[in-house]
């Protein structure tokens, strides 16, 4: 049973499975009121995980952005914050690490 909080505008704000200090309204879970806040809260939770998930990415392009450009010498690595070398350094060691770990030439299922 759906019990309710609601905010100034009296819009359902948050939902608990039972009744505590808060959540003192018991409100129908067929309620239409009580399904379009699970669907907007729904799709605001896969909206935030998505953008985590893009963030990992645009990281990686800015990785790739910083690098070139000192290829063609646009900036120097000595240009960059201390911190932000630091972070460049350590990621760029990390991948090596992992590139070298999938370049071995037998792995656990291969036999000379």
């Amino acid at each position: 049973m759906p019990y309710i909080k609601r905010d100034t505008h009296h819009k359902i704000y948050s939902v608990a499975q039972q009744a505590d200090a808060e959540h003192i309204e018991f409100i129908a879970a067929t309620s239409q009121e009580l399904v379009v806040f699970l669907t907007e809260q729904s799709a605001t939770e896969q909206a935030k995980q998505t953008l985590a998930e893009s963030d990992k990415d645009i990281a990686r392009v800015t990785e790739d952005l910083i690098d070139l450009m000192i290829k063609k010498g646009l900036i120097l690595f000595t240009d960059l914050p201390e911190a932000v070398q630091q972070k460049l350094l350590g990621r760029g060691k990390l991948r090596s690490h992992l590139h070298q770990q999938n370049n071995s030439f037998l792995d656990d299922s291969d036999s000379i």
